[in-house]
């Protein structure tokens, strides 16, 4: 029935098999981590009108009760299906800038990663043809605590692990991700083609056969099928608009490549968050991680054409003029942009009684914690979607006692929350535990979260 792409429908296939037959339990569980660096201020990201103080109770209320900060404010659509986290820790792993591979292991790994990190352990858990995939518009290097921009290779961020010694690759490259994820399913060779062209005829290998399969389905399966194919001429529609800006781009990019993305920091961030739409809707993978920035990152989208994310982490004022905070809102208003425009795309696709953004949570974080220079006794998240993930996320503002005091918890006991829900066995605690936290209880998961 279908031609070259089948290997690329098939998990598709497979999910509107399970749509047809009513069973919830065929879908998977998605997850996409979305990683910045420099930490989140919690201030920046409480609904406006809630106070805190210094008082040792837990807070948790309805975020309908409240309006969002401006930089959320394209999450206003989803109020009802995300949850702000505050007043969990996780002081006993960092390193100067950044905690690492300790961000989503609760391990201290500087340099090399002592344990497998969470999304690792959830590609395990919930298994497709890739089972984690992670994209990362700069690299680390050995030496550099900055991280060289890169624009044609895998690289690793220091973030994500399988286990001990075992870090995970994240693609730099947006044009080689769509070769690894979709090119590869159609056997696709390397010689000598323009990428353009390339993608092109992947492009109607697989609407050619999405068409065919349409004409054989019935009208609920072909709504889902016609998001499948909306996700790829969504892809196509931007390689149009970059042949189209080709002389617009000479004039005002370093280099005029032939990548799949824009080598302008904020395109390149927002062809991953495409590209983890496409690879969600098509079943390619269940996981993947997203590395929003680094600190050598510059958005001179923004203006800050020679002020770095490390600049102004140490609160230097932009060469456009902003003041460190206001530099901060801009960037956070961007990354939780992209999170608005992912979630968009997945509520729109049918799946169930719900849509494919219930059976997908998107979790924002740092990776060390409130502030640039983090103790990390404070590492906020804010968590779209995932309704159906058997945690009780939606529509919640959940602030737990601080550091040391009674009912404190910590991002380990949030990771076995994930995982417990996720069918992992049950476990007393993720991660090393904080030995200045003795005197708490720190095993097991979140029970203000768990059904």
């Amino acid at each position: 029935m279908l031609g070259a792409s089948s290997a690329a429908l098939a998990p598709l296939l497979r999910q509107m098999e399970a749509h047809a037959a009513g069973n919830a339990n065929g879908f998977p569980k998605r997850f996409v981590f979305v990683v910045k660096s420099s930490g989140i201020t919690p201030s920046a990201i409480r609904p406006e009108g809630i106070k805190i103080g210094d008082d040792d109770q837990l807070l948790d209320l309805k975020l309908k009760d409240y309006q969002l900060p401006p930089t959320l404010r394209s999450l206003d659509p989803f109020k009802e299906e995300m949850m702000i986290l505050e007043g969990l820790s996780g002081s006993n792993f960092g390193g100067n800038h950044s905690s690492y591979y300790g961000a989503l292991s609760c391990y201290h790994s500087p340099e090399k990663p002592a344990a497998a990190t969470l999304d690792c352990l959830l590609g395990q858990l919930n298994p497709a043809p890739f089972k984690n995939y992670g994209f990362a518009p700069n690299g680390h290097s050995i030496g550099n605590n900055y991280g060289p921009i890169v624009q044609d290779t895998a690289v690793f961020p220091k973030i994500s692990a399988y286990g001990q010694n075992s870090p995970m690759p994240y693609q730099a490259s947006a044009e080689k991700a769509y070769r690894e994820l979709f090119g590869s399913a159609l056997d696709l060779k390397n010689g000598g083609k323009n990428e353009f062209a390339l993608q092109t005829n992947l492009l109607d290998f697989l609407s050619e056969d999405t068409k065919r399969l349409a004409n054989q389905i019935s009208q609920e399966e072909r709504e889902k099928l016609d998001h499948y194919l909306n996700a790829f001429e969504s892809v196509r529609a931007r390689n149009d608009q970059l042949v189209s800006m080709q002389e617009k781009i000479r004039k005002n990019a370093p280099e005029l490549t032939s990548q799949y993305a824009s080598t302008v920091f904020t395109d390149r961030v927002s062809t991953f968050f495409d590209l983890t739409a496409a690879s969600l809707i098509t079943g390619l993978t269940n996981v993947i991680s997203i590395r929003a920035d680094w600190l050598s990152a510059k958005y001179a989208t923004f203006g800050f054409k020679n002020t770095s994310v490390h600049d102004i982490g140490h609160n230097k004022i932009t060469d456009n003029g902003l003041k460190s905070a206001d530099a901060r809102d801009v960037i956070r208003k961007f990354q939780i942009d992209q999170i608005a425009k992912l979630a968009t795309h997945l509520k729109a696709v049918p799946e169930g009684d719900g849509t494919m953004l219930d059976n997908t949570m998107i979790i924002y974080l740092s990776d060390t914690g409130e502030a640039h220079h983090s103790r990390r006794k404070e590492w906020p998240f804010i968590i779209v979607g995932g309704r159906g993930h058997k945690m009780k996320t939606a529509g919640r503002y959940l602030r737990y006692p601080k550091y040391g005091q009674s009912g404190h918890k910590t991002i380990g006991n949030w990771y076995n929350t994930i995982l417990q829900a996720s069918g992992s066995p049950i476990h007393d605690h993720f991660g090393q535990l904080d030995n200045k936290l003795k005197h708490l209880d720190l095993r097991g998961p979140l029970s203000e979260l768990t059904l």
